[in-house]
Formats: C-alpha cells, sequence, structure tokens
C-alpha cells in the first residue's frame, strides 16, 4: 500500500498539468494580440516602428483587452446559442416523427455556411471598395463554414442512431483533431487582423479629431529644444542662469509613452500631414492641465 500510495502523483501536479498549458497558451495569444494592435497603431500614425521597446506582458495583456472582448462576445453567444439548438435538436431526436426534420438540418446547415462564404468572396469580386471588410470576416466566416460542416455530420449520424465501434470512434477523435487545429487555425488568422483593424482605427481617431483624442501637455526642458513655432509655442522662463527647467512649450500633445520616449504631435497635425516628435524623458518635465486645450 505504502508503494501504491508513493507512485501516485499529488493532486497540485494534475492540477498544474491541466491548467498550465492553456493558460500559457491563451496569454501567449493575448500577448501577440496586443503586440499586433500597437505595431498597427504605430504604422498607422505614421513613425517607424522599431522606434518602440518591447513593452512587459502586463502591458500587452492589457492592451489586448479591449481588441478581443468583442470578439468573445460575439463567440460566447454563438456558443450558447447552439447549446440551446443542440439540446433541443436532440430531444427531438428521441422522437421518430422528427428525425426527417433533423436528417434536412443537417444538409441545410453546411450549404447555408458554404453559401454564406461563396456570397462573401462574390462581394469582394464585385466591390473592391469592400476588401477590407471581407479580409476583416472572411476567416471567421470559413470557420463557421466548417463547424457548421462538422456539426452538420453529427446531426445526420443522430438522425440515423448507427452505432460506432471502437475504430470508427478513433478515426473520428483523428478527424475531429484536425478539424478543431484547421479551426484554430482560422480563428487565430481572423484575430490577427482584427487587432491590426483595432490599433489602425486608434490612430486613425488621432488623425482625425486629435483634440478629442489626445492629451494637452505642457512641456517644460532643460535645453532649448528648437520646435517649430508653428508646432508649439516657445517660452524662455525667468529664473537663474542654472534652474533646472528654462524652456516652456505649450501647443502639443502626447499621443504615446513608450520606455524613455514621449511621442507628441503639435498644432499643426492633420490627418494628412504634420510632425511627430519624439523626444526622450531625460531632461523633459511634462505637466497635464485640466480644462486646457
Amino acid at each position: 500500500m505504502a508503494g501504491k500510495r508513493g507512485g501516485e502523483r499529488p493532486q497540485w501536479l494534475d492540477v498544474a498539468v491541466t491548467v498550465l498549458p492553456p493558460l500559457s497558451l491563451i496569454t501567449a495569444l493575448l500577448v501577440y494580440f496586443g503586440w499586433e494592435r500597437r505595431i498597427a497603431y504605430a504604422a498607422a500614425l505614421g513613425f517607424d516602428v522599431g522606434l518602440l521597446e518591447e513593452a512587459s506582458i502586463p502591458g500587452y495583456l492589457i492592451r489586448s483587452v479591449g481588441t478581443v472582448f468583442f470578439p468573445l462576445l460575439v463567440t460566447t453567444v454563438g456558443l450558447l446559442l447552439w447549446l440551446g439548438v443542440d439540446r433541443m435538436l436532440r430531444r427531438w431526436a428521441r422522437d421518430r416523427a422528427h428525425l426527417l426534420a433533423i436528417s434536412r438540418a443537417s444538409w441545410i446547415l453546411p450549404v447555408s455556411g458554404a453559401i454564406l462564404v461563396l456570397v462573401i468572396l462574390l462581394v469582394e469580386a464585385v466591390f473592391p471598395v469592400a476588401q477590407p471588410y471581407v479580409s476583416l470576416v472572411l476567416p471567421f466566416l470559413l470557420a463557421l463554414a466548417v463547424l457548421t460542416a462538422v456539426y452538420g455530420a453529427s446531426l445526420r449520424r443522430l438522425a440515423d442512431r448507427k452505432a460506432s465501434g471502437e475504430d470508427d470512434n478513433r478515426r473520428r477523435w483523428a478527424i475531429n483533431a484536425l478539424i478543431g487545429l484547421l479551426v484554430s487555425l482560422l480563428l487565430f488568422w481572423g484575430m490577427d487582423g482584427f487587432a491590426q483593424v483595432v490599433g489602425r482605427g486608434l490612430a486613425k481617431r488621432i488623425n482625425e479629431q486629435p483634440h478629442r483624442y489626445t492629451q494637452p501637455v505642457l512641456l517644460y526642458s532643460a535645453q532649448d529644444l528648437h520646435l517649430d513655432p508653428a508646432t508649439a509655442t516657445h517660452q524662455e522662463l525667468p529664473g537663474e542662469e542654472h534652474s533646472a527647467y528654462r524652456y516652456r512649450y505649450e501647443g502639443l500633445r502626447l499621443v504615446l509613452v513608450n520606455g524613455d520616449q514621449y511621442f507628441l504631435i503639435g498644432r499643426t497635425w492633420r490627418s494628412r500631414g504634420g510632425t511627430l516628435i519624439v523626444l526622450p524623458r531625460d531632461g523633459i518635465r511634462i505637466e497635464f492641465p485640466r480644462g486646457f486645450g
């Protein structure tokens, strides 16, 4: 008995083996989507993404929350609806009078998914202006088409009431594993595109309405920054010869804080033009006035 107990794995190890792999995968995906959103945001604002320092993992996770929230909400609602419909169909399957309807539904589902994908591809071919929207939804529609085809096959087996042997179950498990991998890749493709769209959307709002989506700042510098007067108002402060911050700049707006750098825009920033100013944090003091600008 002692030897048997000694050979058993501790319970905490079983929990760790079960929980840690999916948790690590989810964390890695959230970090990746946060990174994609950040890169798309920087590129859409028009500055070299090579200037960006790598953010911390918590920073990427925080940025990815807004990216994945809407897709996860839609997926959760869809799963809840599917569970309700599936429960209803399996209850109907107990009555032979409904088997014909279930059999028809098993064919309608995959055909509808295929038609939906063909329609969206046709829209892209006829209306090139819709190409960005098609590229965004196409991976999700392909995943939906695959899932409807698989579920349709499951309903046909339910309607036929055929018993499966051990070999059939093994083959079906392998097929389902491959289908799961395919759907996961399609969803990853779709989420990657969605993260980029979110990043570009954030940058577009700043480009079009900088006074609404950026924070006005007062910038104090120890050295004269020689900024264009059209970009920011320059003022040399009176005081001692070696005061810490002798120069004040007004009219700048903060876009991004990245590591030891400030990314700012000036009053001349427009949707199709303007200068992005990158300043080191050393020798710089920034104030955030309320009710200003």
